[in-house]
């Protein structure tokens, strides 16, 4: 936003002449200023404007030796006349013009010096508004009041230079969106009171009643809580007066007619936009406020039709949309040369919808900057009131009695009161602050406030409703305004180090461990398609949707990694990379169950785990020429590598079936990893099935695995205890027993361990056989039992004895037959 520093010191007469520190404190107390932008003249009120005068052409001759030059003698003060060349068409003897003498430097870094224009002397040049950056007009001459006096500085008919003070405006200060909010704060900022401003508004000067000329009818209440109308006749429509065009261009506008400038100006100067009817265009003479049709269409201003939805609010007649609200008036409406009835609307709209319809229809404007931010709902009475008041006074139209005030069922909103503690302030920003410097800080931002006992009555100004809702919003505006007294202590220096956490280093050795066994670390995204969870046997309710996905395929947390490993293997399987060994350390989410509190009584809308994702297809470690094709990934390898990673925790790794394993993986090769100690499930690992990885683009046999970090963190023990070992020989032995086909392996460990005891050390699978002698649908499986005692060396007739009770309850069991 760009607001004239002349407009900020006629507001607030004690500002200084350079915006450099009014600049640093607006900064500093929240009003961000990015720039200080120099405009027009150079140090116009420091001497660099004295060349820039008011003059009359006292004669006029033709330039002797050009036929579109003259040569004027200017009257510049003093009985004074310059000679000065000119080629503009509209200059005559007589004329009151805008005059820059020898000396002066235009506002584009031209100084002006004496020349010869096709051999005669010119002392000066005669300006149009281009040339003084008042408008992009420069057809002719600028042609001023001609009973202004020769000589005068311009200066004192319109500022001819400037500062411009850009400025970054937040969405919670919409009243900064006018040069007038923006007054209260630097005049709060720089201790300095408001100057004494005219009445805003002006008695009627015309006969008739404003209902003679249009009705209002608020079918849309929600969407716009007030809405104003007045009614002006006798409406000259022209050029603006050349202080106006300035005031404009300065605030980065530019100038339309009279009628449109002073709304703008009003605009600029209060925050609140403004819209002018033709009245004698409104059809049927009456503003209906409703929501548009669907697929109605309207042509705007700038001559674009646009075609509407019903969730955009339009101010329409008894026939069309005459303005889509907050936005862009129609054409058919506009206020032109020869109107001589208006209809000033000044109006509250919702801001959300306002925003929704700039975006929808990708036509944004000065208004709906305003709008969208949401303004209070009474600022169009302020509005209305200075822009009758210009119309009138600058003899633009003259003001019909009455005024339409249609407002939603409830009226307005009632700005807050409430009750502050007295010493609230002090407590929260850590400095004393008196009485009379809380009265003079409020009093300067508009608020009402009264010292009452032990407490302070706030009474917000209607500007601030939006932001200034509780005790602890004013102690913030106090505050502001102080940062520089708020002293400043360093932090304590902590003497010992930072350290990880059980759980970060948890996660370092994981991540470790895998690098070191080769694999290669991934990060998939968080976010995966809807009814990613559900293909993972997740049930529906236990799944997190975002309210506002980013895209479609974006819009729920994932319940598992595996989805996002796939799609790293598709991709390097695309780019001829068949042996993939990956990776990840990573978060899970799912929905808490309903009333779920966390650890600090507060409700819990999510489960979050720590898991560790395994995937491998192809071979492991790829094929080199002096390695060969590395290692098959397969179960055995990728199960192997699971028990590397938990022994490098203090784990013991044990494969137990999973007895309902879910559909996306292969039931015959899938098991449950437990700690051998403990029993405690840790996660599992297995073949992906074919139809699953196929759906995601891996046609190739893929295994994972799936590790629970809190799982594995409670299994392990804190404390290592030492186990000593066996100084006696083991003693190994081997059986082969044959069982049905529907028998599992991991079944059959499980048993020949539990019947083991304390004798058995370790039973390991090293042969399954099909084939002749053994059955049809039976096999064949190895066992290689190992047996030890720590305290003795073991007798044939000890082992022998145990290795009867294994085969005993593998024959019960099982059915299973000993081999020969």
């Amino acid at each position: 936003m760009k607001v004239p520093y002349s407009w900020l010191r006629d507001i607030v007469p004690g500002l200084p002449e350079d915006p450099t520190e009014v600049a640093r404190r607006l900064s500093d107390s929240g009003t961000y200023v990015e720039a200080i932008h120099e405009v027009g003249v150079a140090n116009a009120s420091n001497g660099g404007g004295e060349p820039f005068r008011i003059g009359v052409v006292r004669e006029l001759e033709q330039h002797p030796d050009a036929d579109k030059l003259r040569v004027a003698k200017v009257d510049v003060g003093g009985g004074e006349l310059q000679q000065i060349v000119c080629g503009a068409p509209n200059v005559a003897a007589g004329e009151t013009v805008a005059v820059v003498l020898p000396g002066g430097v235009m506002p584009d870094g031209l100084k002006i010096k004496p020349a010869k224009l096709r051999g005669v002397e010119s002392h000066g040049m005669l300006m149009s508004e281009r040339e003084l950056g008042i408008s992009t007009e420069h057809d002719g001459i600028m042609l001023l009041d001609t009973e202004l006096e020769p000589g005068a500085p311009l200066a004192h008919l319109f500022a001819i230079g400037d500062h411009v003070l850009e400025l970054e405006i937040t969405g919670n200060r919409p009243d900064c969106l006018g040069v007038l909010g923006v007054a209260i704060e630097a005049g709060a900022a720089m201790g300095l009171d408001l100057a004494d401003l005219a009445p805003w508004d002006i008695d009627p000067n015309a006969e008739g009643d404003v209902h003679d000329h249009v009705a209002v009818e608020l079918e849309a209440s929600d969407l716009c809580p007030r809405y104003m109308a007045r009614a002006f006749v006798d409406v000259k429509v022209g050029p603006s007066p050349l202080w106006m065009k300035a005031w404009l261009a300065r605030a980065g506008m530019r100038s339309i007619n009279n009628v449109v400038d002073v709304t703008n100006i009003v605009m600029l100067l209060t925050g609140q936009p403004l819209h002018a009817f033709d009245a004698d265009h409104i059809g049927g003479s009456k503003i209906v406020v409703r929501r548009a049709h669907e697929d109605e269409p309207v042509t705007t201003l700038d001559d674009v039709e646009r075609t509407l939805d019903p969730e955009m609010l339009v101010i329409a007649d008894a026939e069309r949309p005459a303005v889509i609200a907050g936005v862009m008036g129609a054409a058919d409406v506009e206020v032109t040369g020869s109107t001589t009835r208006i209809v000033l609307e000044a109006a509250c709209f919702d801001g959300h919808s306002i925003q929704r319809t700039s975006r929808q229809l990708g036509l944004r404007s000065e208004s709906s900057s305003r709008f969208e931010k949401g303004l209070d709902p009474y600022s169009p009475e302020l509005a209305m009131g200075i822009a009758s008041r210009m119309l009138v006074e600058l003899g633009i139209a003259r003001l019909v009695p009455g005024t339409i005030d249609a407002q939603a069922p409830g009226g307005l909103q009632e700005r807050p009161v409430f009750d502050m503690p007295a010493d609230l302030p002090a407590r929260i920003l850590g400095i004393e602050l008196g009485d009379d410097d809380i009265q003079d800080t409020l009093d300067r931002l508009q608020f009402r406030a009264m010292r009452a006992g032990d407490s302070w009555r706030i009474e917000v100004p209607h500007a601030r409703m939006g932001d200034v809702t509780r005790p602890i919003d004013v102690v913030e505006e106090l505050g502001r305004f102080r940062l520089a007294q708020i002293p400043s202590e360093l932090p304590p220096i902590r003497t010992h180090g930072a350290r990880l956490t059980d759980h970060q280093r948890l996660r370092r050795l994981l991540e470790d461990t895998c690098a070191g066994l080769g694999l290669h670390e991934v990060v998939t995204y968080g976010l995966v398609a809807p009814g990613t969870a559900e293909s993972l046997g997740n049930a529906e309710e236990t799944v997190l949707r975002l309210a506002n996905p980013a895209t479609v395929d974006h819009a729920e947390l994932r319940t598992g990694l595996i989805t996002g490993h796939l799609e790293v293997a598709r991709r390097n399987h695309a780019a001829g990379e068949r042996d993939v060994a990956l990776f990840e350390v990573g978060r899970i989410f799912f929905a808490a169950p309903a009333g779920a509190t966390g650890h600090d009584g507060l409700p819990r809308f999510s489960s979050e785990r720590d898991v560790l994702g395994l995937l491998a297809t192809g071979s492991l470690g790829g094929s080199r020429w002096d390695l060969g094709d590395g290692i098959p990934a397969d179960y055995p390898a990728v199960a192997g590598l699971v028990a590397s990673i938990l022994a490098a925790t203090g784990i013991e790794a044990r494969f137990e079936p999973i007895p309902n394993a879910p559909e996306w993986v292969h039931p015959g090769q899938t098991a449950a990893v437990c700690a051998a100690g403990s029993g405690e499930v840790l996660g599992w690992v297995g073949a992906v099935h074919p139809r699953f990885a196929a759906a995601h683009g891996v046609e190739a046999d893929a295994f994972a695995a799936h590790l629970d970090l809190h799982a594995i963190a409670d299994a392990r023990e804190t404390v290592h205890r030492f186990t000593p070992f066996s100084e006696f020989p083991p003693v190994v032995e081997d059986i082969a027993v044959v069982l049905a086909d529907s028998v599992a392996g991991g079944d059959v460990l499980i048993a020949a361990r539990e019947a083991g005891g304390e004798l058995l050390e370790h039973v390991e699978v090293f042969d399954r056989y099909v084939g002749e002698p053994i059955e049809a649908g039976h096999y064949s499986l190895a066992l290689r039992l190992t047996f030890r005692a720590p305290d003795r060396t073991l007798t044939d007739a000890e082992t022998a004895a145990v290795r009867a009770a294994i085969v005993a309850s593998l024959e019960q069991r099982f059915d299973a037959q000993l081999r020969g």
